[in-house]
């Protein structure tokens, strides 16, 4: 990348290196990608200082983490693995825990899951969606999230009638890697304007958020690590692997279900 133009100019090219690296599909950034004052990049990267590589393609395992043989950096290298492809969106407001919702189309919204819930509850054995002719309050149970030995209910993030239901989201191996555009979950004719639900946050509130969100599933990651004195994480970045993809196996059974339990009640 050619930085010897003017700093705006740079500013305007320089991508956040989470885009770049594909942990998020879209982010604004508003500190002029000064990555050590950014909330976001401390909760991904779990460094006070990283190599941050600018170059198109960069892969999420090539994220610069300046020591990952400590806890500390196994716990950041293993959540950015986990959420790698995940979409946030901030053109779009999200309802936490766990939906995002558009109203681009007159009198019909789309919801959509959070990405980051869906990968930690990976591998998913079925998302059940509500379906087509209901219609159901705001917060009234309308589906869940079902894993082997768990289920996540889905509470309904605004009132109305359920339109249609995307079969391909229900069926996909991994919901994350679903093209953007296809990544919704069911459409509703709401019976509220969306401005009138609470508890929606947008743009930088959804970052705060999500980096909320992360920080708490880092914190039980570096927990199990140094509480087992070795690694459960998988073979290192510089062994050429990639860490352990099954984040149950990583917490071990009731601390995964606490943490669940936490970060998808609120």
């Amino acid at each position: 990348m050619d930085t010897a133009g003017t700093a705006r100019e740079f500013r305007e090219e320089l991508p956040c290196i989470w885009v770049l690296s594909g942990v998020l599909s879209y982010h604004l950034c508003d500190r002029n990608y000064e990555c050590e004052g950014c909330e976001l990049y401390h909760a991904l990267s779990g460094e006070g200082r990283a190599a941050c590589r600018h170059a198109e393609g960069l892969a999420p395992d090539l994220i610069g983490i300046s020591d990952t043989a400590s806890p500390l950096g196994q716990a950041g290298t293993h959540l950015s693995h986990l959420l790698a492809g995940c979409r946030l969106y901030l053109d779009r407001p999200y309802r936490p825990p766990h939906f995002w919702l558009t109203d681009t189309e007159t009198d019909v919204v789309t919801v959509g899951l959070d990405g980051s819930l869906v990968r930690m509850l990976s591998p998913i054995r079925r998302v059940v969606s509500p379906g087509p002719g209901l219609f159901l309050e705001r917060d009234q149970p309308c589906g869940w999230i079902a894993r082997e030995h768990l289920a996540v209910p889905l509470k309904m993030p605004i009132a109305g009638e359920v339109l249609e239901t995307n079969d391909a989201y229900s069926e996909a191996n991994d919901p994350c890697r679903l093209p953007e555009g296809e990544d919704w979950l069911f459409r509703v004719r709401p019976a509220e304007p969306l401005e009138n639900v609470s508890g929606i946050v947008r743009a930088e509130n959804t970052l705060a958020w999500y980096a909320d969100r992360l920080r708490t599933v880092k914190q039980a990651i570096l927990e199990a690590v140094v509480a087992s004195g070795e690694s459960e994480l998988g073979p290192v970045l510089a062994d050429g692997g990639a860490p352990q993809a099954s984040l149950e196996r990583v917490l071990g059974k009731p601390a995964f279900e606490d943490l669940i339990a936490r970060i998808a009640s609120g």
